[in-house]
């Protein structure tokens, strides 16, 4: 979860938004020296965060592989090759590689740098410095840096349910049959009771070939999401049914050679009470193998003038170049103190502080289109 998983609202929406995205793998690759470098997912994750806060989800679903459990350096231009580290006594740490995925590093943001809760899940590169059988190490890693590593949540009547299938005990806690049907599918169905059913069962977990059917038929769970694999899918599963899918990789290096059916992809969930409608795997820009300053965005917001409190009036600019319509997209003017309309969509908030009048405006932008908003002060109101 991350610090803005806390949030003060009025009231939830039945009608809602997540997105979903997986495997950044962040410092798999690293970039300069062990001691002052970064990781080199950050690029391209930087660049997803500026596409994400113009969509504005309610919320954000990462499944797993957020870090990578060895880095390497000095890389080909592919991404192989170099110096493999694995050791917990290598720089970059375990500590630093989640700072890194979480914070950001060298002027790129990190994941924190969604303006929306972001929930993320275990995935099998999800330690460092740790052999892979050593699940308690595994485990107590995770829970010191991360949180809960098992655990639901919900949003309106939208119950998610977060699943750790690679870190823990494959006898107890994940058996390798039913894999819900031990500790942790008890902690999700003593979730399930304490919260009610809700409209809609969402599951996270990362791996897709490791499902457990009975417990998505036990609760009527209509959709899953996962990772691991990198190449986009959907499919229906078990009884109910579920529509098991996968968007691909996020930003993770070394997929250079097959970036064209794997990389910088994310999807769009809309929610409606029980029913939900999920875009296609969408990349956020045009080429993620280019330099980060040179990439070009599928989705980007502009202003006419500085937005930083010192104008009255102003425009922005928001292009949309995906193939979906986008509905609700966030503009957020920070004007002189005054009062304001704008010439579309529709004012959500008003936030005044002791310089500026925050306004946020939603607008619908349609499909390859571009749409402009202007909001200007009120006469006699400043």
């Amino acid at each position: 979860m991350s610090p803005k998983s806390v949030k003060i609202i009025d009231q939830f929406d039945k009608s809602h938004r997540f997105l979903h995205i997986s495997d950044p793998h962040v410092s798999r690759q690293w970039v300069g020296t062990q001691k002052s470098g970064y990781a080199k997912e950050l690029e391209l994750l930087d660049r997803f965060v500026s596409v994400a806060n113009i969509l504005a989800p309610d919320f954000v679903i990462v499944t797993g592989d957020l870090i990578h459990d060895y880095t390497r350096l000095d890389a080909d231009e592919l991404g192989w090759g170099g110096n493999v580290l694995r050791n917990k006594e290598d720089s970059p740490t375990v500590e630093e590689k989640y700072r890194n995925y979480y914070e950001g590093a060298a002027g790129f943001r990190g994941i924190q740098g969604i303006e929306a809760p972001v929930f993320s899940t275990t995935g099998n590169h999800d330690f460092y410095g740790v052999a892979a059988n050593d699940h308690k190490g595994k485990v107590s890693q995770w829970n010191a840096i991360c949180g809960k590593r098992v655990h639901g949540f919900s949003y309106a009547g939208t119950r998610v349910l977060i699943v750790d299938d690679y870190l823990g005990d494959p006898v107890i806690d994940i058996p390798d049959h039913a894999p819900l049907s031990g500790l942790q599918g008890k902690v999700l169905t003593d979730f399930i009771k304490q919260e009610g059913p809700g409209h809609l069962r969402i599951l996270a977990q990362h791996r897709p070939d490791r499902i457990d059917t009975a417990f998505c038929n036990q609760h009527s769970i209509g959709l899953l999401l996962n990772g691991h694999n990198h190449r986009p899918f959907q499919e229906y599963i078990a009884n109910t049914p579920t529509l098991s899918m996968r968007p691909g990789s996020i930003s993770r290096s070394g997929s250079i050679s097959e970036w064209e059916e794997v990389l910088g992809f994310f999807r769009i969930v809309d929610v409606n009470g029980a029913c939900f409608t999920a875009s296609d795997a969408l990349r956020f820009c045009a080429d993620p193998t280019v330099p980060a300053e040179e990439m070009v965005l599928n989705l980007t917001l502009d202003f006419d003038k500085l937005n930083d409190g010192s104008n009255d009036s102003n425009k922005a600019r928001i292009v949309n170049n995906f193939p979906v319509d986008l509905p609700k997209c966030k503009v957020r003017f920070v004007m002189q103190k005054g009062v304001y309309r704008v010439s579309s969509g529709h004012i959500e908030q008003v936030i005044e502080t002791e310089r500026s009048t925050i306004i946020d405006v939603r607008v619908d932008v349609y499909s390859k289109s571009t749409q402009e908003v202007e909001i200007s002060a009120l006469r006699g109101q400043r």
